[in-house]
């Protein structure tokens, strides 16, 4: 065996070895991304969360969505007494997320609503057999849930995050109901690969070329992954938008989240100066608490449900 024959037999053996490893790390990074850690009653213990809305203090009743192909997605429901005209307020979680996450954030969305619904998405939390589809079917599960929940009552749909792009979608898919009054994202992200990347940036790993193949594979075997850009989906809101972003969130772009925004025929754009990802409820409790509260109530008067008292003074950068 010459000089030029080993050579080309060792560089056919490290080609074969980059390919082995980049399919490896292909297969790892999407099994990952559609099977994400699931937070239930045991993980929301471990972190001192509240385990469900009467361990916060909330009279609630427990309900299963069932989806058209087959999943069965837990449903928290939180009746306010003290607001029975109010709309009804669909919070949907991150990736990675679950009800128990949510819950942790019903304080600031109970007060002008009469209800406020905390699920699980496929894949996440308790739901059933299902992997996350990464935002795609659930924006239909999510018109299913308000078909489901059908009182009557005006919607406000909000979400962080992932959920925060399945809130805009479905408001958007559902927008000729005339049922949605008002979306409120928490730190959205206008394509699905930005998170991906800044996750994968911030753990030393490389983006290119694994996870422009995972997103390839993936829009083959998601139907509507593709489709998914919510700037595209803002653009066809027939009702408010209210969108949060921390100045400082290393995950999604904060000029990702501005052109969603900017997409919305009508929006509000604030900043929390001390914000990152998924914490903006923590960062500015006060001014997150009473943004919120102002526009769900504003909402609620536009569509005709009362929820009067709406707080003063809320300010946007």
């Amino acid at each position: 065996m010459d000089f030029a024959e080993t050579l080309l037999r060792l560089a056919f053996l490290l080609l074969l070895g980059l390919g082995v490893l980049l399919a490896l790390l292909t297969f790892i990074l999407g099994w990952g991304l559609t099977h994400p850690p699931r937070i239930a009653a045991g993980t929301a213990a471990g972190r001192g969360w509240y385990l469900d809305p009467a361990d916060a203090g909330f009279e609630f009743r427990e309900w299963t969505l069932d989806t058209r192909d087959g999943v069965r997605l837990p449903v928290w429901d939180v009746a306010n007494p003290d607001q029975p005209n109010g709309p009804v307020v669909i919070l949907s979680h991150c990736w990675g997320g679950s009800r128990c996450e949510s819950l942790q954030r019903l304080a600031f969305v109970f007060a002008p609503a009469s209800r406020v619904i905390i699920w699980d998405m496929r894949g996440h939390g308790e739901a059933g057999s299902g992997i996350c589809q990464l935002g795609t079917a659930e924006i239909d599960d999510l018109i299913m849930l308000m078909d489901r929940i059908g009182t009557g009552r005006p919607f406000v749909l909000y979400g962080y995050s992932m959920g925060a792009g399945v809130s805009i979608c479905a408001a958007a898919n559902d927008a000729a109901s005339g049922r949605v009054a008002g979306v409120i994202a928490d730190g959205p992200y206008r394509w699905t690969r930005e998170p991906v990347h800044a996750l994968l940036t911030a753990n030393g790993l490389p983006s290119f070329p694994v996870l422009n193949i995972v997103h390839r594979v993936l829009c083959v075997l998601i139907h509507g992954l593709r489709d998914s850009e919510r700037a595209q989906f803002a653009a066809k809101l027939k009702c408010p938008l209210l969108v949060l972003h921390g100045a400082d969130d290393p995950v999604c772009p904060l000029n990702s989240a501005l052109e969603v925004a900017e997409a919305a025929p009508e929006s509000e754009f604030v900043i929390i100066p001390a914000g990152g990802h998924l914490n903006l409820h923590q960062a500015d409790a006060q001014r997150y608490h009473t943004t919120v509260d102002d526009f769900i109530r504003r909402c609620a008067l536009r569509a005709g449900a009362g929820a009067p008292g709406a707080s003063q003074g809320t300010t946007t950068a």
